[in-house]
């Protein structure tokens, strides 16, 4: 067996109670730790930078074998700057207080670096190439990603917008093409990376269009386990179609698109939708949803933890998924190892993941041709129950590519390769 590594890992969210972010590192340090020691640097496991509530209490009772957790306090500096952005004072001070924690981290990992036997350093996560912190100055083979950032959300759906949501996201668009193309950090951290993982294939095409750096595909994220087709068999039958939507409920998660297409089904009594989450645009949606005559196909059931989303999924037929802009949701592996298929806007990582025979993607060329696809790929399933049984069983059968399992040996290569390359520029 090959010798195992000593691996610096930077990853600002970790926490094994909770998805998104803070799962793909999870999944990460239990998977790889099996064969390598790693050192994680981590900023939060609760809801803001410096929150490490969840990872403490976990630890109180569990042991992670192979793995040594520093939680990297932010300093005052960090601390009074997110104040500002967790207060609603300047919400975009959290920025500032992330850096500023980066520059925390850099000293801290120097540290490491000079007195510990590190073979590679993994920029883990989040996925967002905008914050590259400075973990690549230190004279080690590095790694960085998966990442992705690159997305930006579709033109032509603007009208799901509300002016000031569409004002904040043009903005972003604006500012995100600009840093892509620009940033002097950006462009050293890509010139000192050994390997680069990208989460999608566009974020893969625009580094190799705008920078010229080569990466791997790996989605940010995996399955751990799936479910059989005979435990999905029993769900279907039922008379009724279970949607589910998870995430939160505002403009970039865009729950309206949906709403806005069962208004335009015909027989609706044979659908049901559970949304799970909650957000900014509730209370508008519920207004809309009455106007309409949803509320009675509707059921809300606000942030729940993730056993009891796991719940719901084993009930679903149909998960959907709307968003403007996503790296891979983490949710979409869920309902994938749960055996559940996904409707979804063909762009970002969705555009990678689901595929003909796990789920439905919907062309982007107008929102009324939105709407309307959207719309009647929901009233294909109403008038031929099968196809949702149908993509169940092989949704089953993709999901098997997504297993940790597959998705270890990828991460092993990919060590060796930065290792590798790293020597050879030191030669």
């Amino acid at each position: 067996m090959e010798k195992r590594k000593n691996i610096l890992v930077l990853a600002y969210m970790v926490s094994p109670y909770r998805g998104s972010e803070y799962s793909v590192a999870w999944n990460y340090i239990i998977n790889m730790s099996e064969y390598n020691n790693l050192t994680v640097l981590y900023g939060t496991s609760g809801n803001h930078l410096g929150d490490n509530t969840d990872l403490e209490e976990y630890l109180r009772i569990n042991s992670v074998p192979n793995v040594d957790f520093i939680f990297v306090k932010p300093d005052k500096t960090a601390m009074t700057l997110n104040w500002l952005n967790t207060h609603d004072i300047l919400r975009y001070t959290f920025y500032l207080a992330y850096n500023a924690w980066h520059k925390q981290v850099y000293r801290i990992a120097k540290r490491i670096v000079d007195t510990q036997n590190i073979d590679l350093i993994h920029y883990l996560g989040p996925i967002g190439y905008r914050e590259p912190g400075y973990l690549w100055k230190l004279d080690k083979p590095y790694m960085w990603g998966p990442i992705a950032g690159t997305c930006n959300y579709p033109y032509v759906l603007r009208k799901c917008l509300s002016m000031k949501s569409f004002i904040k996201y043009q903005t972003r668009s604006i500012i995100n093409d600009f840093q892509l193309k620009h940033s002097k950090r950006l462009k050293r951290a890509l010139s000192a990376c050994d390997v680069l993982l990208t989460a999608t294939t566009e974020a893969q095409d625009k580094f190799m269009r705008i920078h010229n750096r080569s990466s791997v595909y790996l989605p940010e994220n995996g399955i751990v386990a799936a479910n059989s087709s005979d435990s999905i068999a029993d769900k279907f039958g039922g008379g009724i179609i279970e949607l589910v939507f998870i995430g939160r409920i505002d403009g970039l998660k865009n729950l309206g698109l949906l709403l806005a297409a069962l208004t335009k089904i015909d027989d609706i009594g044979k659908l049901h939708l559970n949304i799970v989450g909650d957000g900014t645009e509730r209370a508008k949606l519920e207004a809309y949803a009455r106007m309409h005559g949803l509320s009675e196909r509707l059921t809300w059931h606000g942030q729940q933890k993730r056993e009891k989303v796991f719940k719901i999924l084993d009930k679903s037929h149909l998960h959907v998924i709307t968003s403007l802009q996503e790296g891979n949701a983490t949710v979409v592996f869920e309902a994938m190892a749960h055996g559940v298929p996904t409707l979804t806007l063909d762009h970002c990582g969705m555009h990678d993941t689901i595929c003909d025979d796990c789920g439905f993607k919907i062309p982007i060329v107008s929102y009324e041709q939105v709407v309307a696809d959207i719309t009647d790929t929901l009233q294909r399933c109403i008038d031929n129950p099968d196809i949702l049984k149908t993509k169940a069983e092989e949704t089953v059968k993709c999901a098997e590519n997504y297993l940790w399992d597959k998705r270890k040996p990828v991460f092993l290569e990919c060590y060796d390769e930065a290792i590798r390359k790293f020597e050879e520029r030191h030669k």
